[in-house]
């Protein structure tokens, strides 16, 4: 009940003083205390603990976005989306490191982690072709031009999109459709994940390969593991995982920037820096006595989560112009991941690994955490980073074969 009173009032301020440095310091506070009132109604409220934090926060997040609480003044609007992306760009490189320390990574299985990024890539290729066969002439004359960019997206990222555009000359226009598109799927696609998508894996594997390590982690796993966040001696472990969060993410900065050029930051060596400085860090025991680096990392994520959830505006699409594309994206994303399962149960590759795979190729590396948490397998979190990496670096190439290809079609 204080959550929601302080939450009704938060909302107004942000409504009236957009722009402001108090509507910025409100929102930000609302950001913060959205997960712990989310976190707490989980615990109280039967059907949101079936839901889960995260799938709660997505879609109370889409609620704000779309009552009217937020400006809706373009001029306004802009500056607020541009204050959310700000926000949401500090949360993952923040957490990233917190999520890693608290990694197992003498449980990571390389041939099966190739196994399921081959599996992923090549059903990505080939569900590209089968959905522009069904969609294509739909899809006007740059029909081609989107395919080849959302082969790199859906293997690589919104990097490898923005890449592949330049590359065959997709137009702004279509560029901009693909993007609101692709929020739109990317989000029922992780709802259908995190709301029993996991458990349908699992079953359809069955019993080959490597069994999943759910009972295992379950038991890691405390159901409200920030209760004692107040206590003294956790507070002091939470101050030096903060601190060794912000130098993996101030030198991965430096890094990415260097790499780019001094022209912006280069996602990909921004990831990779905070990947490899992080697992260095594991090689130290104390690092590895943080107990609570990955509950302070996942704290994170329901921040971001919840951040991302607030900047769907449903008004701004046109949705007679766009039932294509999300056809489309619709057939690439969900027809990817069946056929990686069904990889999966061929191959004898863990459901975990075929799912998180197919997660950080369609959603790239930023999902990894939020889905890990839904599995209760945060030993897949290496997995996931380390084949959505993969998928930056093939990304460009495989949207350009996939447009050679479809210009033939």
């Amino acid at each position: 009940m204080v959550f929601l009173g302080y939450f009704c009032y938060l909302c107004p301020i942000v409504n009236l003083l957009n722009g402001t440095m108090i509507a910025k310091i409100s929102l930000i506070a609302l950001y913060l205390l959205a997960p712990a009132g989310v976190l707490y109604a989980c615990r109280k409220i039967k059907i949101l603990s079936k839901l889960g934090v995260v799938l709660t926060l997505y879609i109370l997040g889409v609620v704000v976005a779309n009552i009217g609480i937020f400006p809706s003044v373009a001029e306004a609007r802009a500056e607020l989306l541009s204050f959310q992306e700000s926000v949401s760009e500090v949360l993952i490189p923040l957490a990233l490191p917190m999520m890693l320390f608290g990694c197992d990574f003498k449980r990571f299985r390389l041939g099966e982690s190739l196994g399921a990024l081959v599996a992923g890539v090549v059903s990505v290729a080939a569900l590209v072709i089968g959905g522009y066969l069904v969609c294509g002439e739909h899809l006007g004359v740059e029909g081609p031009k989107m395919g080849a960019a959302l082969a790199g997206q859906y293997t690589g990222g919104a990097g490898n999109l923005a890449a592949v555009k330049q590359m065959v000359g997709l137009s702004t226009e279509n560029f901009v459709m693909l993007s609101t598109c692709n929020l739109i799927v990317s989000f029922f696609y992780l709802m259908f994940l995190m709301g029993g998508g996991v458990a349908l894996a699992r079953r359809i594997v069955g019993g080959r390969g490597r069994k999943v390590q759910s009972e295992v982690v379950d038991a890691e796993i405390d159901e409200n593991p920030y209760r004692d966040f107040a206590k003294r001696g956790v507070l002091a472990q939470l101050l030096k995982i903060l601190v060794a969060s912000v130098v993996v993410m101030g030198i991965s900065v430096v890094v990415a920037k260097v790499v780019a050029g001094g022209d912006g930051i280069s996602m990909v060596a921004l990831i990779l820096t905070i990947t490899t400085l992080s697992l260095l860090m594991t090689l130290s025991k104390e690092v590895r006595r943080w107990d609570k680096s990955y509950d302070a990392g996942m704290y994170l994520i329901y921040i971001f989560c919840f951040v991302m959830a607030t900047m769907a505006d449903l008004k701004s699409i046109d949705w007679e112009q766009s039932v294509f594309i999300l056809v489309f994206q619709a057939v690439i994303v969900f027809g990817s991941l069946f056929a990686t399962i069904l990889a999966a149960r061929l191959f004898r590759i863990d459901a975990d690994t075929a799912v998180i795979t197919s997660n950080t190729l369609i959603n790239s590396p930023i999902c990894v955490p939020m889905i890990a948490a839904t599995m209760k397998n945060r030993d897949v979190i290496v997995v996931g980073i380390t084949n959505g990496l993969a998928g930056y670096a093939v990304g460009n190439y495989l949207g350009y074969i996939i447009y050679t290809l479809l210009n033939f079609l």
